[in-house]
Parts: structure tokens; sequence; C-alpha cells
């Protein structure tokens, strides 16, 4: 029976992967090779708030009049409304950047054209070809196994449907919060579409439009490159391609990808996806969606990837970031309660956007003591001439009161070259 065991223990590390906390650091070991290339990344600036945002994710894609377009969830920016979309428009390079509203998506009310009541729909992934600005809206699956102490707690959650309004039992409210924060992929409802720089939209996913993508790509994160998708590496193709954890936001085990012609993006049956790597690192790909096979895996700690391309060393730069504590379904409010209370952060490079990856960067806490940050993003015009330096957009602190990065944060970075 022991060695029966142990066999089974090699297998899983042998096919999944294996971490562990050193005693020393506090920081979890990655199964992944030590980068070849850069030898170190250094923090080179604290922590910068920009004044009047409170919001999060900030999802980004560069215009093709050079501005960076951000797309944020939840909360409020330079007074605004409050609401769960927002698109941002960021110019110049921080610390001399600018950042102003473009919209609030008050006129679009995705949550009242939901398929069911069990879903929680949100935006993400934009992507901007020429003048043509693409948007993905995806869907939190509320409908979980089981959530204690109440047994169907879904059923009443359903029933008041916005519990932060109706619900006056401490215990419900809890386990609803656990539900949330759970954030279990559903997948992506549809892409909508703006020719007019984010003003206005078509192409609005309702109850009764078809699901786009299953959960395998329901946080979806578009690989850009130059100003309007310019500047695209030949052996890319016309194509433009896409990123997706599963499981859910913070706490995946695998990151997908898929590709489209730039000009059929919102041709659902034009969508390819990588099932294979073949000879000499060639990615094979497939029509079926269920043939996906992951381009990266670290189990329970695959939040939403985001990718950057340094031009000037000619690499995909990988930013993964998790909840220490994994997310789990089945769980007790007393688990819910130690989610978020710190977050991980680790950067991976590769020659090629589908891998093989290597670590050059592995961070606990990642935002600093006291904070919990999440949703590392490097716009490619931030980065600096030499390709050495750069700027890193990021979130975080929703589950720390008054701890102050629920907004858009900025801090600067440095790496340095093996020689």
């Amino acid at each position: 029976m022991f060695k029966k065991r142990l066999l089974v223990i090699c297998l899983l590390i042998a096919n999944y992967g294996f971490s562990q906390i050193s005693k020393n650091t506090g920081i979890r070991s990655i199964n992944y090779p030590k980068s070849k290339l850069i030898a170190k990344f250094e923090w080179t600036s604290k922590p910068y708030t920009y004044p009047g945002t409170g919001s999060d994710m900030h999802w980004w894609t560069l215009g093709a009049d050079s501005a960076l377009y951000v797309l944020d969830d939840d909360g409020s920016n330079f007074n605004g409304a409050r609401n769960y979309a927002h698109l941002l428009k960021i110019t110049g390079i921080p610390p001399k950047h600018k950042v102003e509203t473009v919209t609030d998506f008050m006129e679009i009310p995705f949550r009242k054209m939901l398929p069911n009541p069990l879903i929680r729909r949100y935006v993400n992934g934009p992507i901007a070809v020429d003048s043509t600005i693409y948007i993905s809206i995806y869907d939190y699956d509320w409908n979980l196994k089981r959530i204690k102490p109440y047994r169907d707690s879904i059923v009443k959650r359903t029933n008041l449907y916005m519990y932060n309004d109706n619900v006056s039992d401490p215990k419900l409210l809890e386990t609803m919060y656990c539900a949330d924060s759970y954030s279990k992929h559903f997948g992506t409802a549809g892409i909508i579409k703006s020719t007019d720089y984010g003003k206005t939209w078509t192409n609005i996913p309702n109850a009764t439009t078809p699901q786009f993508l299953g959960p395998k790509f329901g946080g979806l994160c578009f690989l850009n490159f130059g100003p309007g998708y310019t500047q695209v590496p030949k052996y890319l193709g016309e194509y433009v391609y896409a990123l997706s954890n599963d499981e859910n936001w913070e706490s995946g085990n695998n990151v997908f990808m898929a590709r489209v012609h730039k000009d059929s993006i919102l041709n659902r049956q034009a969508w390819q996806f990588l099932s294979k790597i073949g000879e000499k690192n060639t990615p094979i790909w497939s029509k079926k969606e269920d043939a996906s096979t992951p381009i990266f895996t670290d189990l329970g700690h695959v939040g939403h990837p985001t990718i950057s391309y340094n031009k000037v060393l000619k690499r995909y730069i990988l930013g993964i970031f998790s909840d220490v504590v994994v997310h789990k379904e089945n769980h007790t409010v007393d688990n819910w309660k130690t989610w978020d209370q710190a977050t991980e952060l680790q950067l991976y490079e590769s020659k090629t956007p589908w891998g093989p990856w290597a670590i050059f960067h592995n961070e606990t806490q990642f935002g600093g003591k006291n904070h919990t940050a999440y949703l590392p993003q490097i716009p490619n015009n931030w980065w600096s001439p030499n390709g050495l330096e750069g700027t890193l957009m990021f979130a975080g602190d929703y589950t720390k009161g008054g701890g102050g990065y629920y907004s858009l944060m900025t801090q600067s970075f440095k790496i340095t070259l093996k020689k």
C-alpha cells in the first residue's frame, strides 16, 4: 500500500508540478526553471496611487492613437458613477501619466441581460485593432456545490439577488460573500465593439445570446503589441492571441491560449485553440475548445494571467498572481476568512507567447506588508528604450478596507540581465 501511494504522489509531481514553502523566506518554490536571460528584478519606486481613481483590475490595450485604454471593474473614478465597469484613457508614461474617464458604461445594463440569475457579469480583456476596440464580457458562476452554514444558500441568494440590499442575517450574508469571493468561471458571454474609441458600443450580449467561450476562457487577456495592433512579429501571422486561466479568478490551475484572425474577432466559428505543442515548439491549433491544452500550470496559484511584450529583449513576460491561501469551492466560512490576506506575484519570460516559461521573479507579499495586490500588468509602451526598466500597473486591498490600493496603482522596476 505504501509503495502504491508513493507511486501516485510521484505521478502527481511529474504531471502537475510541485511547490513548497521555504522555511527561511516564506516564499513558495516554483517548479519552473530559472531564466537564463534575466538575473534580477528590483522595484525602483514605491507604489503610487493615481489621485481620484477607486476601482480595480485594469486590463489594457494600446489604441491606434497611441493612448492606453484601460478597462476596470467595480467602484468609481474621479467622483464619477459607481459601476462594475469603466473605461479609462491614459496618456504619457509614469510618473508623468494622465488618466481620464472615457465611459462608465451606465447606458449598458450588462447585469440585467443575463441568461440566468446565478451569473454575475463583468468586463475584461480589451484589444485595439486599427481604430476599433473590442472588450470581452465574462461571467462568474454563483452556482457552487455547497456553502456553509446554509446548505442551500444559493437558492436564497437567487431569491434575494442583490444580497447587500436585502439580507439582514449576518451568517447568510457571510456565505454570500464567500461565493462572491470564490468567483468561479462561467465563461465569456460575448465581445463588444467600439469604433469611436470607447464612446459607444455594439454587439452587446443579452439573455438570449449564446455563450461565446466556456470556463477555460472565462477571463480573457489579449496579447498586445504596437498601437492598434501594429508591430506584430511576422511568425504570429494575422491573428490576435488571448490567454485565460481556469477555475476562478485568483486560484486557477492552468493558463490556456486561443487565437482568431484579427478581422474575425466577433465570429465565434473563426476561433482556434492551442491543443498541442509540436516539434520545435510549434503550436498546433484546433477548432475544438475542449481540445485546449495548458501553456502554463501551477495548481491553485494561477489568477487571471497577463502578458506583456518587451520588443527590445524580444521576450514575452507572463504575469501570474494568486492568493497565498488557495480558494476552494467546498469551503467553510472560517476558511474563507483566510483568503485575500496575502498575495503572490510571479513573473516569467519566454521567446514565444505559448512558452516554455522561465521564472525571474517570485514575491510574497505582493504589494508590501499589510497589502494584497493583484492583477499585475506591464503595458508595452511603459518599457524603457533599452528594455531594462518599466512600470507595473495593479490594484489591491479590496478586502482590507482602508488599505489604500483599491485604485489604479503603478510601481516602477528594473531588470538586470545575466552576463
